[in-house]
């Protein structure tokens, strides 16, 4: 007999690495800036172009491949992962490194709302919020070694050797997912105009309002961690990588219960008490950031509320038409990541004309951004819905009496895990 294969833990897999590659870069730019013989500001543009690169082609993607099979799609998505870090490595100037994140960020844009999507789709319906929570899992884990790792790896080897670790890691990831992914298919739409259609609803756009406004709140104050936690750290680097890593520790345990908090309360409860959670520490980050313990419960807390909003957010959108899954899943990740370059972009003009004080506004200004988060979010949950999907929610989705989507030949797959039985084909080994 042959050995299953865990298929959501594999999918986290590809999660960290891309979670990594967003996250590292924060690590590694005054490096880059030095090698590149730029300033550090020309630089903070290879974040920049990435996020913004991912929420344009977040939505177009996920609505141009929502009906084919997904394995094929994750494949096509970590290969151009790879290639993508591979021109960053070797990227000899500051121009060509851009067009290199932009092809790695399109590619990550294709493969994190195709994955979360098929994680629903392999777990029966009181598990879809835990599947969903162990690939964001993976995002969670991204921050707690991506940053300290890889300014160390970059300090230590030069930042180019970062970008090579990841197209390593992007490389393994898709020879995994060819081999331990059975063939996907999510329920059939009838048409490109009949998948777009639950985007027009209306609980989608409050949702997906919501995400780009706590991720704007959160990431105002982020972008600037560093200065913003220079009293408690005194500007030493390695206190600063300390709480970074109690940010992210707490994170993935914030991942993990938020799924689990979802799958039995529903996504608006876990996400009114989420995003209060955040919006309390950035507005009390003034007082909080000026010594090392306050500042190290803080970072904790923030990690926890910031994450658990995750899982409830995407099983929201996967309710509303789960057909047209990896398209709403996608405009999500395009609010997240149009929420991390607005969120820089405020937090520069805050800190450029706000005055001596400008980094203890930092915070508050979040929080207020995470309140208007909390009235959408009751606005969403008080919204009828626009349009409803064409087929039942439930067609070749999981249910109580049909515990895993079907795969190619009629045979379905459990949650979590696959193995060689259900392959009929050739194509789907």
């Amino acid at each position: 007999m042959r050995r299953s294969v865990p298929v959501v833990p594999l999918l986290a897999v590809g999660a960290f690495a891309i979670g990594t590659d967003t996250f590292v870069v924060a690590g590694v730019l005054p490096e880059v800036a030095r090698t590149l013989r730029v300033s550090v500001a020309s630089a903070g543009w290879v974040s920049t172009v990435f996020a913004l690169a991912y929420a344009v082609a977040a939505p177009v993607l996920g609505a141009l491949t929502g009906r084919l099979e997904r394995r094929t799609v994750l494949v096509v998505s970590l290969v151009g992962f790879t290639v993508g870090n591979v021109a960053s490595a070797l990227a000899p100037d500051l121009p060509l490194l851009l067009l290199a994140r932009v092809l790695t960020a399109v590619s990550a844009a294709l493969y994190i709302p195709a994955a979360t999507a098929s994680a629903a789709a392999l777990a029966p319906p009181e598990r879809r919020g835990r599947a969903m929570a162990v690939v964001l899992g993976g995002l969670s884990a991204a921050t707690v070694a991506g940053v300290p790792f890889g300014t160390w790896l970059a300090a230590d080897l030069q930042w180019r050797a970062t970008f090579w670790l990841l197209a390593a890691i992007g490389a393994a990831c898709a020879v995994a997912v060819t081999v331990g992914l059975p063939a996907l298919t999510l329920p059939p739409g009838p048409s490109l105009a009949a998948r777009l259609a639950p985007a027009r609803d209306r609980r989608v756009g409050l949702a997906v309002l919501t995400t780009a406004l706590f991720m704007t709140g959160g990431y105002l104050a982020l972008t600037y961690v560093g200065a913003l936690l220079a009293p408690a750290t005194d500007g030493d680097g390695t206190l600063l990588a300390v709480l970074l890593l109690v940010f992210g520790v707490p994170a993935v345990a914030g991942t993990v219960l938020g799924g689990r908090a979802t799958d039995r309360w529903g996504g608006v409860p876990v996400l009114l008490v989420s995003v209060t959670g955040l919006a309390l520490v950035l507005v009390t980050l003034p007082w909080t950031r000026q010594a090392l313990l306050p500042a190290a419960l803080a970072m904790a807390a923030w990690g926890v509320t910031a994450m658990a909003t995750q899982p409830a957010q995407q099983h929201r959108l996967f309710t509303v038409a789960p057909s047209s899954g990896p398209l709403l899943l996608s405009l999500n990740s395009s609010a997240t990541f149009v929420g991390i370059a607005l969120g820089g972009f405020l937090g520069n003009r805050l800190l450029r004309h706000g005055g001596t004080d400008a980094l203890d506004l930092l915070g508050p200004v979040g929080a207020a951004l995470c309140v208007l988060a909390l009235g959408t979010t009751l606005l969403g949950a008080r919204a009828r819905a626009g349009r409803r999907d064409e087929q039942p929610p439930t067609v070749g989705l999981a249910s109580p009496d049909r515990p895993g989507l079907a795969t190619h030949g009629g045979r379905r797959a459990a949650y979590g895990r696959t193995d060689n039985r259900t392959r009929t084909t050739r194509g789907s080994r």
